[in-house]
């Protein structure tokens, strides 16, 4: 009895809570006078998202609920926001409020707001702790806010310049071309007889590739594709190659528990970050790859920054344009300067800085690339018109070229390849790495003009940049908005919507500083973000994909595997059923057929 009444007290003041809450935030949004709605169920933070986002509420939420119903849902969930495109902001406006139990947000589907919000710094700040679960190995970069973000940029992005690109380029052609042989190797005798391969794997291939160049551009560890035997992993760089099992003392490969870390961080937060520290592992045996994951990569990240030292310490001339050495630079800067009370402005770099920072430019860095080259060639299989164009520009850029892609110079190759910049820059439209930018008005109110008004957001209010709905407007792209078509890019086709926005001027934002491209008004294409907070490695993503479209379709032509309507059919649900977990991806793989040119 005493039980039952206690239980039916806690359920009472929840649920007088959970009212107040929600009736004090609506209250927030009616005074802000944009158009409202309620969303009961919080979107944010570690456990409510892990537990609505099981595949069995997905499941109800896509067969069982009405669309629009469903949207709402998918909307409000970060794992699924994807899937609702611009639907929403269709129905309430390209500027809106969301009001939930835990407060209120703002979510922003105008160009014009955007941009504005983007570059408004000082009114619209990065909300850090959204990213606390992105500081397991120190602080970094994405961590970061006002004076501390710029002392970590200002040491980090010296790094991504020309001659760092010069090595993602070599790097790339030569990954590119392991990868290719693997394939080859790996294609059944029928397949090879007809001159294709068979790709089922393109998951873990991507990821593989990727990581290997920003091993190698990045931290000076060159690793072929192709996995090696642990016994003939004989140097102290072996350590980090694709062996067949992990080398002793580790329950993961470097490959695998990046890998790992990319579809598991939410457990692994919540095992590493969440649980209590003094909590005996024993007791919660479920979470067992999740401490060796955690365990293996920081040993990793380690072993990378001790080599990097050494090889600083030896005056090793090849490493010092990879992006580590700028790091290291600022930790030792750092150590000699002395605390910031002796008088030093700038203190560098501290160790668990170093290592934070290496720990995000390698599983954020090098997955956004892995998942846009995966959408690109599903993309492309499925559209052959657009194939056949960017094999046509592939052609006319390296006109006169060596047919061998390792001669190729990055600085007079690069600029000639538009249309494999112009597949990569509408595979991120359709398919934005992160599919919403957070701000947040910080601890002052903060204004906005939309259409003939201008709008105040209270303070601590939470701003939602919406690349669904940016990406997915007709009025910035265009009635074909949904449909992959890569030529709209491309500056010399006259006929594009985007053309007439030749004569604009400030339009060129992050990742669209190119003559040979058309420009989107500001604010509608935010892959890269935009304002001070842009990508600083966008120009290294986009030389390592260039480059590898034009290796892979100067010399096949890909199709689906099972090019049947039922074939499509599975590959285009593959498509729609993308969530985000690190970055947005696909659940499965494609099956894919290579055929030689």
């Amino acid at each position: 009895m005493i039980w039952s009444t206690a239980i039916l007290c806690l359920l009472a003041w929840y649920t007088l809570s959970f009212v107040q809450k929600l009736h004090r935030n609506v209250r927030i949004a009616q005074r802000i006078g944009l158009p409202y709605v309620v969303f009961p169920l919080p979107g944010t933070g570690i456990l409510a998202p892990i537990l609505l986002t099981t595949k069995w509420v997905r499941f109800f939420v896509d067969h069982c609920l009405p669309a629009s119903l469903a949207d709402a849902f998918n909307d409000n969930m970060v794992d699924k926001r994807w899937t609702a495109k611009n639907r929403r902001f269709e129905r309430l406006g390209p500027v809106h409020v969301v009001v939930n139990p835990n407060g209120v947000m703002c979510r922003v589907g105008d160009a014009e707001v955007a941009a504005h919000v983007f570059n408004a710094r000082a009114d619209f700040p990065k909300p850090t702790w959204m990213y606390e679960v992105l500081a397991l190995y120190g602080p970094n970069l994405v961590t970061c806010e006002d004076t501390e973000w710029a002392r970590h940029r200002r040491h980090t992005a010296t790094a991504f310049n020309e001659k760092n690109n010069a090595l993602v380029w070599a790097q790339s052609i030569r990954q590119m071309t392991e990868m290719i042989e693997h394939w080859r190797e790996r294609t059944s005798p029928a397949d090879a007889s007809t001159g294709a391969m068979v790709v089922r794997t393109s998951r873990e291939d991507m990821l593989k590739f990727t990581l290997n160049i920003f091993s190698s551009a990045g931290f000076g560890v060159h690793m072929p594709f192709k996995p090696v035997p642990l016994e003939a992993a004989t140097t102290p760089d072996d350590i980090f190659k694709d062996t067949v099992t992990p080398v002793p003392g580790f329950e993961f490969t470097f490959r695998g528990v990046v890998a790992y870390m990319n579809t598991h961080l939410k457990a692994v937060v919540a095992a590493n970050m969440v649980l209590p520290a003094w909590m005996p592992r024993a007791l919660v045996p479920f979470f067992k790859r999740e401490f060796a994951a955690h365990r293996d990569l920081g040993a990793y990240l380690h072993k990378l920054v001790d080599r990097g030292q050494a090889a600083r310490d030896e005056g090793d001339g090849e490493n010092k344009s990879d992006l580590l050495q700028g790091m290291l630079a600022a930790r030792d800067y750092a150590r000699n300067a002395g605390p910031p009370e002796t008088g030093s402005k700038d203190v560098g770099l501290s160790d668990s800085e170093v290592v934070g920072n290496v720990f995000i430019l390698i599983v954020a860095g090098h997955e956004t690339v892995a998942t846009t080259l995966r959408y690109a060639l599903v993309l492309l299989a499925l559209n052959q018109d657009a194939q056949d164009w960017l094999y046509r520009g592939i052609v006319e850029a390296t006109q006169g070229a060596s047919s061998d892609p390792a001669s190729w110079d990055y600085l007079d190759m690069f600029p000639k390849l538009v249309a494999p910049l112009c597949v990569m820059l509408e595979t991120m439209r359709l398919y934005p790495p992160v599919t919403s930018i957070p701000k947040w008005t910080g601890d002052t109110p903060s204004h906005f003009v939309h259409g003939d008004r201008t709008y105040v957001l209270p303070p601590k209010v939470s701003v939602t940049l919406d690349a669904n709905a940016l990406h997915y407007s007709e009025e910035y792209w265009g009635k074909d908005v949904c449909e992959f078509h890569p030529q709209r890019w491309d500056a010399r086709n006259a006929d594009s919507f985007l053309a007439q926005n030749a004569d604009l001027p400030g339009l060129s934002v992050a990742g669209l500083e190119y003559r040979s491209v058309h420009k989107p008004v500001r604010g509608a294409y935010v892959p890269f973000s935009d304002g001070f907070r842009a990508c600083l490695g966008k120009k290294f993503a986009q030389v390592e994909f260039v480059v590898a479209m034009a290796v892979l379709f100067g010399r096949y032509r890909v199709e689906l595997e099972d090019n049947t309507p039922k074939g499509r059919m599975d590959a285009e649900r593959v498509l729609g059923e993308s969530m985000t977990v690190l970055t947005l991806a696909m659940q499965e793989n494609v099956p894919l057929r290579f055929v030689k040119r």
